[in-house]
């Protein structure tokens, strides 16, 4: 917390990425009885994923960021609900889901998996404009309300900070429209008086949840834009969709007394520049280095961080993966003699380390960590 006020800690803090596959194989349990059982509050991941994580926290020593944490939401009865169904097939759970709505159902069907995490083969916009009424009717026209305590605030406890996480709009959508990024783009070239509705929407619902989250008190928000990334968008698709909402949850968030935690995976630069001019957010990551992005991280240090706590940005696919615990050494050196002198920088990689990611690599970030990154 003292570093992502931009401050001096004991030692610069260390967080690698490990969700989720890391925690999931570390279990010995099939990843479906983790994400798919034991589902709780928001929905967006399980009771028993969670605690898998904070035992991985614990196993590797390292500082734990817990972003599993949500309030429920408080729906009136009769509100459309989707329904699973669940079948068995070849090592993998297939769950449909169906919304039945006064104008028609929606369906959508996820595929979770014995060592591999879940994704989603049908989300539930499928005809943009017919289907949208329909998912407005799911997330009910009326002032959304949620209840006013985390239920998972103890879990992470004194092992790591505890996150409110909301996506950004482009996540959002991504989530639940039909036809992957492709669409999503085409549906802002080729529908954009629509999607400003979408747009306006959506920020009302997220403002709103934002600010039942800050009410909340965590110890951070965190705004998810890993369907951000200037890997598939762009600078201006940012500048339109993301940057609005960024200013104000993060003008929200100084104004309580909450720190506003950024996330943006893949390319991201000039995005840093952006946030640290434009906005209060106070944290940004992962900042991630080629090949997966395009951040020189002692550059973004100099530009950016007398505004932002820089986190990052070790490559995950191919460093963490392949490289020896010497050379993960040298490079976490590196990371902290350039950017971690004056405090406000945490360890890290970028985005998530692969389910097989060596477990010596991890514990080499977390000793340097430790003894070379003392103040």
């Amino acid at each position: 917390m003292t570093t992502f006020r931009r401050g001096k800690a004991d030692h610069v803090p260390v967080c690698p990425d490990i969700s989720v596959m890391v925690p999931a194989k570390l279990t010995g349990k099939p990843f479906y009885d983790l994400f798919l059982d034991g589902r709780e509050h928001s929905g967006w991941t399980s009771a028993t994923y969670s605690e898998a994580y904070v035992q991985a926290v614990k196993y590797f020593g390292m500082d734990g960021w817990y972003i599993y944490g949500g309030l429920k939401e408080i729906r009136p009865p009769g509100t459309p609900e989707f329904v699973d169904q669940i079948e068995s097939r070849d090592e993998r759970k297939i769950v449909r889901r169906i919304c039945a709505t006064p104008m028609g159902d929606l369906t959508e069907e996820e595929i979770y998996f014995s060592d591999e995490p879940p994704w989603r083969s049908e989300k539930p916009v499928k005809n943009l404009k017919e289907d949208f009424e329909k998912f407005k009717l799911w997330m009910r026209l009326e002032d959304w309300k949620w209840e006013k305590q985390f239920r998972d605030l103890e879990r992470i406890g004194d092992h790591g900070v505890y996150v409110g996480m909301i996506p950004v709009f482009q996540d959002w959508w991504f989530h639940y429209r039909q036809g992957g990024f492709e669409q999503c783009f085409m549906d802002f070239v080729d529908e954009p008086a629509f999607m400003d509705e979408v747009h306006a929407f959506w920020m009302e619902w997220a403002l709103a949840y934002v600010r039942a989250m800050v009410a909340a008190k965590p110890d951070e928000i965190m705004l998810g834009g890993s369907s951000a990334s200037l890997s598939v968008s762009s600078p201006k698709i940012f500048r339109k969709y993301e940057l609005p909402f960024i200013q104000a949850a993060s003008k929200i968030t100084r104004e309580q007394g909450v720190i506003s935690h950024l996330h943006i995976c893949g390319r991201s630069w000039p995005l840093p520049e952006i946030v640290a001019e434009e906005t209060d957010v106070d944290v940004m990551e992962p900042l991630e280095e080629p090949p997966g992005g395009n951040v020189d991280i002692e550059e973004a240090k100099k530009r950016v961080g007398k505004k932002l706590c820089i986190k990052g940005n070790i490559n995950t696919f191919d460093f963490m993966m392949n490289a020896t615990p010497v050379q993960v050494e040298e490079k976490c050196k590196r990371l902290i003699d350039v950017a971690g002198m004056d405090g406000g920088f945490v360890l890290s990689t970028g985005d998530q380390c692969g389910r097989d990611t060596p477990h010596a690599n991890l514990f080499k970030m977390v000793e340097v960590a430790k003894t070379y990154g003392k103040y």
